[in-house]
């Protein structure tokens, strides 16, 4: 059989999808890519995190109808809102993620061993929360937080190293409520593989350990990065979301972090357009970032989710209001990156190389900058790199050794 297999949304999914992909190769199944006709199934792994998640997984469920073959749609989207997916066709078979193992009459494995294309490999941790913040449909979608056996991880971990894998992401729906702490399962995987770099993927602000800072900022196997879904910087829109923090919570949280290390990447998400989010809600909410010592923002604009309490939320901001509001909050990010970069030249850092250009490569370090070299690399490895000038965010870098 010849498969063709699309992964939309978080990093979660794209898991996933690998393990799904994995399964049907090592079944003896052939891929081909997802934008070619003559696959016998077509299966899209949905996201429906937003609206645009929902309409990408629709558009790419018609280009699949187009091709011939089955088509199969699984993830979030198949199990939260499955009526809205067979409303584009009923030749599409809508598929809960637990069930797709049947369907497909395949063995998903207990642990990937590769990651595709990829240089860095996810490794899930962790699944669903049980926050129920106002505007999020996960909950819904992913269940009750469980998490995987230390065991499992090492495991998984180690034969990704044997692939030639020098980075893992770790990964959940919400990480930071990994049974035992986080940290201490980091703690297990250096002591138990040979894993060059650990990087962690966001995590909610009330659930950063100081140990899990120090550990970032000291220990040199894990990236110099944390990732905060901040999604806004006013009280009262924080408390109508259902955030369990304050602003004042997460500028502490930031500060203690560049206290520890001036030189780790604080990313934030932020959502703007939330119902109520008027004008003065909105600059509490900028100046709050601006005067905070972070990297940069994924801005994202909210969307409402049915079945939500934010859905039947009124007073939403105006279109125009919300277009502007993002830019403003891209540009500030824009610059965030701009510093950030330029306070790194004369340093020496570790690039995972990600590719190749004419005369030279890129990748990615453990701060998460990006850099560009000239040189010759092999796509994966680790190299030495000082870095000594930038262009906006991108740094440019001069091979050591």
């Amino acid at each position: 059989m010849r498969f063709a297999i699309v992964t939309l949304g978080c990093k979660v999914n794209h898991y996933e999808g690998q393990r799904i992909r994995q399964g049907l190769l090592h079944a003896g199944h052939c891929e081909q890519p997802f934008s070619e006709p003559g696959a016998d199934v077509y299966i899209i792994n949905t996201c429906t995190v937003t609206h645009k998640a929902d309409a990408d997984g629709r558009r790419l469920i018609r280009r699949a109808l187009g091709s011939g073959g089955r088509v199969i749609v699984t993830g979030c989207q198949a199990g939260v809102y499955p009526d809205d997916i067979r409303k584009v066709s009923r030749e599409v078979e809508v598929v809960r993620p637990e069930n797709l193992s049947e369907v497909l009459d395949i063995d998903l494995p207990r642990f990937i061993s590769e990651f595709g294309s990829q240089n860095r490999a996810f490794v899930k941790v962790q699944q669903g929360c049980d926050r129920y913040c106002t505007y999020c449909i996960v909950p819904m979608a992913r269940g009750a937080p469980v998490s995987r056996p230390w065991q499992d991880v090492v495991t998984e971990v180690r034969t990704l190293v044997a692939g030639g894998y020098h980075e893992v992401v770790l990964t959940g729906i919400n990480i930071g409520l990994y049974r035992g702490g986080l940290t201490r399962l980091i703690q297990k995987i250096l002591g138990h593989t040979a894993i060059s770099r650990v990087r962690v993927s966001s995590m909610e602000p009330w659930t950063v350990e100081d140990c899990l800072i120090d550990m970032a900022a000291h220990e040199p196997r894990v990236c110099a990065h944390l990732h905060l879904p901040l999604q806004h910087g006013s009280d009262r829109v924080l408390r109508a979301m259902g955030r369990p923090y304050t602003a004042e919570a997460v500028r502490s949280l930031v500060a203690r972090i560049r206290d520890t290390s001036p030189s780790m990447a604080i990313g934030a998400d932020v959502i703007v357009g939330f119902p109520g989010e008027d004008e003065r809600a909105f600059e509490e909410s900028y100046a709050l970032i601006e005067g905070m010592d972070i990297t940069y923002l994924h801005v994202f604009t909210f969307s409402p989710r049915p079945g939500t309490v934010a859905a039947s939320l009124q007073d939403r901001p105006g279109s125009g209001a919300v277009r502007q509001r993002s830019s403003f909050l891209r540009e500030l990010s824009r610059s965030k990156r701009r510093e950030f970069a330029a306070s790194r030249i004369g340093s020496v850092e570790e690039v995972l190389v990600t590719g190749s250009r004419c005369g030279g490569f890129s990748g990615i370090s453990s701060n998460y900058l990006t850099v560009t070299t000239r040189g010759d690399a092999a796509p994966g490895s680790l190299v030495k790199v000082r870095l000594v000038g930038h262009d906006g965010s991108t740094l440019q870098g001069e091979l050591l050794g």
